[in-house]
């Protein structure tokens, strides 16, 4: 009888340390998306050729950007010269069985003192491309001729669906179609389940043009 009592309150102990492991394990995961989701809302706020680079120092300081470089070059920032990255990923809940790696990451480059191009990347990854998704906008102050708005589809599947979705914008892009770009649902960055298609990735309401290449 003793030695049953003992065996259910050892697996009890046990079973509450799995529980309190796992609310930690998706707190922290809560945690960083909400920072992510803070990030996003600054980073949108920033303004080609108007944001300084006291304002990318700013936000590399609150959200962890750090410096890159071209491969073989030691990453380094100036006010005439900065390229920076932030990186945002559903660890440690993607160690969970069944959970995918999930990554946002954003970039701003800085030239002559002011923020001249920013980029996202927002994608959940998988084995093979029928469950992989990316999301990747450019903005930046173009030469004259280049198209201020622009939306591929790429990797289409047999269903003609993009898994991969380009937006380009520059500066004469409408306030709408900047809005679009940007409107980020980071929620994948802290679930458990549920993140299996393109809108969970891509933003709502955005017109796709397929793109040239087929998988």
């Amino acid at each position: 009888m003793r030695i049953r009592k003992r065996w259910i309150q050892g697996l009890a102990a046990v079973l509450l340390g799995v529980l309190l492991a796992f609310d930690v394990v998706l707190g922290l995961a809560i945690h960083r998306r909400n920072r992510a989701l803070a990030f996003l809302a600054d980073f949108t706020r920033l303004k080609l050729g108007v944001s300084s680079f006291a304002d990318a120092q700013r936000l590399a300081q609150d959200y962890g950007g750090k410096p890159r470089a071209d491969p073989g070059t030691e990453a380094q920032g100036s006010a005439q010269n900065c390229s920076l990255r932030f990186v945002f990923k559903n660890n440690p809940v993607n160690l969970l069985p069944g959970v995918r790696d999930v990554e946002f990451v954003a970039g701003l480059t800085v030239k002559d003192g002011y923020v001249v191009s920013q980029e996202l990347d927002y994608s959940f990854w998988a084995a093979g491309w029928d469950s992989q998704f990316v999301y990747l906008m450019n903005d930046r102050l173009r030469p004259a001729g280049a198209p201020d708005y622009d939306v591929k589809g790429l990797k289409l599947d047999a269903q003609g669906i993009p898994h991969v979705l380009v937006v380009s914008l520059g500066p004469l892009a409408t306030e709408d179609q900047r809005k679009r770009a940007y409107s980020l649902d980071l929620a994948c960055l802290a679930k458990l389940r549920g993140c299996n298609g393109p809108s969970n990735i891509f933003p709502p309401g955005l017109r796709v043009e397929p793109g040239p290449e087929r998988r």
